[in-house]
């Protein structure tokens, strides 16, 4: 037999080459095997992707589509209820049993705001008309522009005056389009400036602006105090008034027009039913506890309703944990409720909003202080819409498949295939049916769900263990066998 090498350094006895059985495999060949057949166990098991494999199936239901068309889904609170918070766990499939690549999303809508872009215009007359005005022409730079309106800038503070706007096409015959419009600074007072001036629509290229009143007197009150050399009172008040004329100055008029640009995509909330609150005082800290049934809807907002008014109390959110195995509840959110409601002057502030979430429960905790506790009417919720994106054969039915919660995130192209036309896709809506319940569904049988179990966790570390154990036994009794092999005899 050919002797095993081993090679010496820092203190160990490492063999060349590892014993082998007389068929030529390692002896640890079978346990290797074990091993590789457990790691690959959850890829095998996702390979049997049936309907079989989810709690509930619920009927895509929509018109017929005549081509390839994307379908949109809204989900439902039976939805909601049994999916996980990412919706990893929600599948489609065809009526042949076939999975359907699917996106989830949340419902938005790009809201249009209004800007102002500047028209350029060339002054090309200035004169004065009787009766305190002047009259200036203004005619539009490009050939087909159009104004909606004009803005005057001055610098100057205290004044009132009006405007008469007469537009033309070809510079001959006159039309009014504006009769009188106010150009005022009260500034004086408060602060209050109105400078614009909107036009109603028309083709006119060429307009004319008429000012009155542009040189104003204004009266600037001034009080004397004079010296008496005689009387009891050794001094009196003497008032006057000056008038101070001031000539109206117009330093530039800015032609404009509006234009209706996207703004921001902002998410669509909708209002999900809650059902009966339960409502407790807790005496010694001054607080309400007012326990809410969610259902794991996905919630951003809560709005109360009270039966009282004229309070100012603070309010917390709090969601269900697990502290040291102990149940507890955990501060996500606070808001301060307004509610007042007096003789020429009222406010409400009833929401508290906070970022999405989707639990079984909420504790909802008001402040009272000194205060005698509030009476809750009704509290809604509120939160984002969330739906499905497929895209939907001809000829062919549907069905959605969810309540696996251990299953992972799918990787499907679907997202990427969408996003260029995303900004102006309009799916056309197809609605969830009734839920059918899988009665051969195991929650035990789910994909990953045995990897949650504890009794698995310890084992595997006792076989870690022991498999550890077995290869440095073996090791170390291989090598001590051939050192008293390799020794020779005294």
């Amino acid at each position: 037999m050919k002797p095993i090498r081993f090679r010496r350094g820092a203190g160990l006895l490492r063999p060349m080459c590892r014993a082998c059985g007389t068929n030529g495999r390692s002896k640890s060949a079978p346990l290797r095997n074990v091993l590789i057949m457990a790691l690959l166990a959850p890829a095998l098991s996702l390979a049997a992707l049936t309907a079989d494999t989810f709690l509930w199936s619920r009927p895509l239901q929509g018109a017929p589509v005549a081509q390839t068309t994307v379908v949109a889904v809204p989900f439902d609170a039976a939805v909601c209820a049994v999916t996980a918070d990412d919706f990893r766990d929600l599948r489609v499939l065809d009526d042949n049993g076939a999975e359907v690549p699917r996106a989830v999303e949340k419902l938005r809508a790009v809201r249009l705001h209004t800007v102002r872009r500047a028209v350029a215009a060339q002054a090309v007359a200035l004169k004065e008309l009787p009766d305190n005005r002047i009259e200036a022409e203004f005619v539009l730079g490009a050939t087909n522009a159009v104004a909606d309106g004009f803005s005057v800038a001055t610098a100057q503070r205290d004044f009132q005056h009006s405007v008469k706007v007469e537009g033309s096409s070809d510079g001959r015959a006159w039309t009014t389009l504006v009769a009188e419009a106010p150009l005022l600074d009260y500034t004086r007072y408060m602060d209050l400036r109105h400078l614009d001036v909107k036009l109603p629509p028309s083709s006119c290229r060429r307009f004319k602006l008429t000012i009155s009143n542009v040189t104003e007197a204004q009266a600037q009150p001034f009080t004397h105090l004079l010296q008496q050399t005689g009387g009891r009172d050794g001094q009196m008040e003497q008032r006057s008034v000056d008038l101070k004329r001031q000539t109206f100055r117009v330093e530039q008029v800015n032609f404009w027009r509006n234009e209706t640009v996207d703004g921001a995509a902002e998410e669509i909330r909708r209002d999900w039913p809650l059902p009966a609150f339960t409502s407790e005082r807790d005496t010694k800290k001054h607080t309400t506890l007012v326990t809410l049934q969610t259902g794991r809807l996905p919630l951003n907002r809560l709005t109360l309703e009270f039966a009282e008014n004229n309070f100012s109390r603070t309010v917390e959110l709090h969601i269900p944990t697990v502290r040291n195995g102990v149940a507890a509840w955990d501060q996500v959110a606070s808001a301060r409720l307004l509610s007042i409601a007096l003789p020429g002057f009222s406010k409400r502030e009833l929401e508290l909003n906070f970022g999405e979430l989707r639990v079984e429960r909420v504790r909802l905790v008001l402040h009272d202080g000194d205060n005698p506790p509030l009476t809750i009417k009704s509290v809604t919720g509120s939160g984002p819409t969330w739906r499905a994106l497929l895209l939907a054969e001809p000829g062919r039915t549907y069905r959605l498949l969810c309540g696996a919660e251990q299953l992972a995130a799918p990787t499907y192209d679907l997202d990427s295939v969408l996003a260029p036309a995303r900004r102006g896709l309009k799916p056309i809506e197809w609605q969830l049916g009734a839920p059918v319940e899988n009665k051969a569904y195991r929650s035990t049988g789910t994909p990953f769900a045995w990897l949650n179990s504890s009794w698995l966790f310890g084992g595997a570390i006792a076989l870690m263990l022991l498999v550890l154990g077995t290869f440095l036994f073996r090791t170390a009794k291989s090598a001590a066998q051939h050192l008293s092999d390799n020794t020779p005899g005294e």
